[in-house]
């Protein structure tokens, strides 16, 4: 289900719920009740909108977040050598560097896992599939 899906008044809530810091404060800005907000989040086809609605937001933010990410480990490289600093505030930046290097390595392992685990699954569905 997409935007497509829902009527303009639903259409108009999601947008102000993209926004919103609630429901509620969306349903005010949208102009509907908040009992009815609330009805419309249970209803599958706004969930399935909702989701898609984020995951475009994430996804260009995502793509914001890359396009900064050189720039991010250079200051991070001039700031983890830069004498000026003090020991501490070098440690932070090393401990920030060496986190955030495990975080990644841990998604890149575990997408790599996912990966495989479907491939193996749609293997097994092929093969019990009957042929035609």
């Amino acid at each position: 289900m997409t935007m497509k899906d829902l009527s303009a008044r639903q259409k108009r809530f999601l947008q102000a719920l993209l926004t919103s810091k609630s429901a509620r404060e969306a349903a005010q800005k949208a102009g509907i009740g908040e009992k009815t907000a609330y009805r419309w989040l249970r209803l599958p086809q706004v969930q399935s909108a909702l989701a898609e609605a984020e995951g475009q937001i994430l996804a260009e933010t995502m793509r914001r977040l890359l396009g900064m990410a050189g720039g991010a480990a250079d200051v991070l490289h001039d700031l983890l050598n830069n004498p000026r600093l003090l020991p501490t505030e070098r440690l932070k930046v090393a401990q920030a560097v060496l986190d955030n290097l495990l975080r990644l390595r841990n998604v890149t392992t575990l997408e790599a896992r996912l990966a495989e685990l479907e491939r193996k699954v749609e293997a097994a569905q092929a093969e019990m599939s009957p042929s035609d």
